[in-house]
């Protein structure tokens, strides 16, 4: 399992070192590059916020099920974030 999770973390730690490098040469600034480390911190503490997502479903969406109801809210967040930008 350990394998596993190394092997689903190493694209990230990639591609936000190779974007960082990108932005810096594009002139972003510092601050803003910065931003992207909140991106990785959610993931890097997913380990607190996953047993909320295994043992709670989403009210409305308590028919789908808990995994179902969890993932259709977060694509909808991406959605609404995506948008937003």
């Amino acid at each position: 399992m350990m394998l596993l999770g190394f092997a689903s973390g190493l694209p990230y730690m990639l591609v936000f070192s190779t974007l960082s490098a990108w932005l810096r040469d594009v002139g972003i600034s510092l601050t803003e590059i910065g931003f992207f480390a909140w991106l990785v911190l959610t993931y890097s503490l997913k380990f607190l916020w996953a047993p909320l997502v295994d043992r709670y479903s989403i009210p409305l969406f308590g028919q789908l099920g808990k995994r179902k109801g969890w993932i259709l809210l977060c694509q909808i967040t991406i959605v609404i974030a995506l948008i937003g930008m």
